[in-house]
This record gives C-alpha cells, sequence and structure tokens, in this order.
C-alpha cells in the first residue's frame, strides 16, 4: 500500500489545517494509514490517536529552519515515503528543498493566495515562484485559486481537491447546548462570522456595516488574532461594543451556529472559504463577499442573477456582495432579515449545496485522484 504523508506548519486553529486533518482521518478511517509531519508541536485540534504523526521541533522560525530542514530529510530517509503532500508555505519550501536528496513524489497543496498573502513580503512570494519547478504536482482546493496564480505555477499536473467537512462531528457538536454564560447573546437575532482576526478576514468592514443595520440584532464574532484591539476599539467608536459580542477561538464553533440566524464572511480574499460550508450544514443563510476565491464557487456564480446595479448578487446558493464595501453588505443583510421566505429558501438551498463537500466524498476523490490504495511494496 503507498506510503503518504503530510507536512504541514502546524495544527493550529485554522480552516487549511482543520482540512487536513478530517482528510488525514478520513484516510485513516479507511485503513490507510496516512502520516502527518508537523514543523512544529502546536495544535488546535487533535486528530486520531491511531494516527502516526511526528513533530519536528517546538517552533517554526529563520532560526530553526536549518535544525528543521535537516530533522526532515532524516525523516524522509527513515519513513520511504511514496508521496509527501505539503500544506502552508514554510512546509513547501522544507519540501521543495529536499529535492535531488530524497525520491518521493511531491505535491503542494496550495490553499491560499500566495500573491495575495505576501503582498508585504514579495521575497518570499520570489522564493516560492522559483522552487516550484520543484514540485511534481499541485493540487488546489478551487479553480479560482489557481487562475489567480496559473501564471508562476510551472506546467505540470494540477488538481482540483475541495477542503472536506466533517458532516458528522457537525451534526454531533451543534447538538450540545450553549453553555449559560452565552444564552443571553441569543436572546435577540444573531449574525455570525468565524475566522482569524486579521486584515485579510475583513471585519472592519462587517463591523460597520452591522452599525448600519436598522433593527435590534447582535452579531457574534469567533476566532482570535492580531487585529482584536483594533476591531474591539472600532466597535466602541461606532457606539455598537453593547451589540457586538468577541467571543476567541472556540472549538464547538457549531453550536453556536445552530443558534445564529445568518452567517457572514466579509474577507478580502480566500482559498475557499471553510466556514460557509460549515456555516450551510447547520442550515444558515450565507452572505459573502465576492472575494478571489471559493465563496463565488461554492454559493454558485454559475447562476448569478444582479439585483437592480446595488452590488448584490443572489445566487443560487447564496448571497455575494463586494469587498471592501460596507453600504452592500448592510443592503444584503437588511434585505434578508426582512424578507423571511428568502432566509428559509436559503436555509434549504445551504443544506443541499453543503453536500458536495462532505468528507466522504473529498477523501473518496484523494483516493481516486492520487490511487493511494495502489500497491508499491
Amino acid at each position: 500500500m503507498k506510503k503518504t504523508l503530510f507536512l504541514i506548519d502546524n495544527l493550529k486553529g485554522g480552516g487549511a489545517e482543520k482540512a487536513i486533518k478530517i482528510l488525514i482521518e478520513g484516510l485513516e478511517e479507511k485503513g490507510l494509514s496516512p502520516i502527518i509531519v508537523f514543523l512544529e508541536d502546536k495544535k488546535d485540534y487533535t486528530l486520531l490517536p491511531s494516527i502516526r504523526s511526528f513533530a519536528l521541533g517546538q517552533k517554526a522560525t529563520k532560526f530553526s529552519f536549518i535544525f528543521l530542514y535537516f530533522r526532515l530529510l532524516w525523516l524522509l530517509k527513515d519513513i520511504k515515503p511514496d508521496m509527501v503532500y505539503a500544506t502552508n508555505t514554510k512546509s513547501h519550501i522544507l519540501l521543495l528543498l529536499t529535492k535531488g536528496f530524497i525520491q518521493t513524489k511531491r505535491i503542494i497543496n496550495i490553499q491560499v493566495d500566495l500573491r495575495k498573502q505576501y503582498i508585504d513580503r514579495k521575497y518570499i512570494f520570489f522564493i516560492l515562484s522559483k522552487l516550484f519547478h520543484f514540485a511534481d504536482g499541485y493540487s488546489f482546493i478551487s479553480s479560482g485559486l489557481y487562475e489567480n496564480l496559473k501564471e508562476v505555477i510551472p506546467s505540470k499536473t494540477i488538481y482540483f481537491i475541495p477542503n472536506a467537512i466533517d458532516f458528522e462531528e457537525i451534526d454531533r457538536l451543534k447538538q450540545i447546548p450553549l453553555p449559560d454564560v452565552y444564552q443571553q447573546i441569543f436572546l435577540k437575532p444573531v449574525m455570525i462570522t468565524i475566522g482569524r482576526l486579521t486584515e485579510q478576514k475583513g471585519q472592519r468592514i462587517l463591523l460597520k456595516a452591522f452599525a448600519n443595520i436598522r433593527r435590534e440584532a447582535h452579531l457574534v464574532i469567533l476566532g482570535r488574532g492580531e487585529k482584536e484591539e483594533e476591531l474591539r476599539a472600532l466597535a466602541h467608536e461606532l457606539k455598537i461594543d453593547d451589540k457586538v459580542f468577541f467571543l476567541g477561538f472556540q472549538s464547538n464553533p457549531f453550536m453556536f451556529l445552530a443558534h445564529a440566524h445568518i452567517f457572514i464572511l466579509s474577507s478580502l480574499w480566500e482559498g475557499f472559504g471553510n466556514v460557509i460550508v460549515e456555516a450551510m450544514r447547520c442550515s444558515l443563510p450565507v452572505i459573502s463577499t465576492d472575494c478571489p476565491s471559493g465563496p463565488g464557487e461554492i454559493l454558485g456564480v454559475q447562476e448569478q442573477k444582479v439585483l437592480s446595479s446595488r452590488g448584490v448578487v443572489f445566487e443560487k446558493f447564496g448571497i455575494l456582495v463586494p469587498i471592501n464595501d460596507s453600504h452592500h453588505l448592510t443592503q444584503a443583510i437588511e434585505k434578508i432579515c426582512e424578507d423571511t421566505s428568502m432566509q428559509e429558501h436559503y436555509r434549504q438551498q445551504s443544506v443541499v449545496r453543503a453536500q458536495e463537500y462532505d468528507k466522504e466524498k473529498i477523501v473518496s476523490l484523494f483516493i481516486d485522484i492520487f490511487k493511494v490504495r495502489e500497491c508499491v511494496e
């Protein structure tokens, strides 16, 4: 049976990390014995205890880079994987630098628009674009992500594998009652967003849009990040700090989703948008920025229907608004709040669309593409 090794920076609380965890556990449940290697021993998510895992070090920094590289070389020589599937930039760089020393198939899993991610550190993107020639193939989680990067991707095998969502886990965890400390928040209609508190996620625009809605409601923000104090200060400045609740990283976001009314994603860019599908599984209507890339593909751009010329697009599976546009985001929120039949329509459509990203389907797709059942020994 093929040895498949997954290489990732860590399992801190992010969408890419959660998606890799779900994929690996799906392969393990099918008896395919995947192996995972972390650059640093940092985890918000736990893996099935039967999965073989290794941490190369405690922390991945520029000072520990050489140490991590030689640790990785030693481990790959010992394990002799048939394929290494690398996620996140540091893992990409380390794996590609093993070319010429280790015989294995190197697949680069790209989860974000690297050009946008490193807009202020262009040298990292330059290094990656040169190292990409050492890869044997590239796995993208959305076609839009590939379109944004294809000019720097060498002419090698390209795969499209969306992130897997664990519906069994969602269905189980959303049934857990909310702790008493949060009950008061949900006595009013709740709009909810989930994501790291960073510039990329666009929560500033969401706060400005929420400040302009003309109805009693609460906004719940799940996640943590370097912009938290700035966002709290903005909520205070907008005089909505009594209606906005920063609840940090939650290991079970689904019990919050299950009690919310609308899910909103305000990102400036995405790779896929796992949280959209998770919210859909919890029967929430979705409003998202039409950012590159992912949300438009999930919500169904091929059947778009524009409302006048105001920039609000009512898609088959959800509502899209322009990025960095609090005015149109406010309009979309107001529209779905006042139209209960539209709310119900999108609740039903969310459940239908989410089925396309079920773990079983994505794991089977991965197995089919990479033929990890194939005997090589």
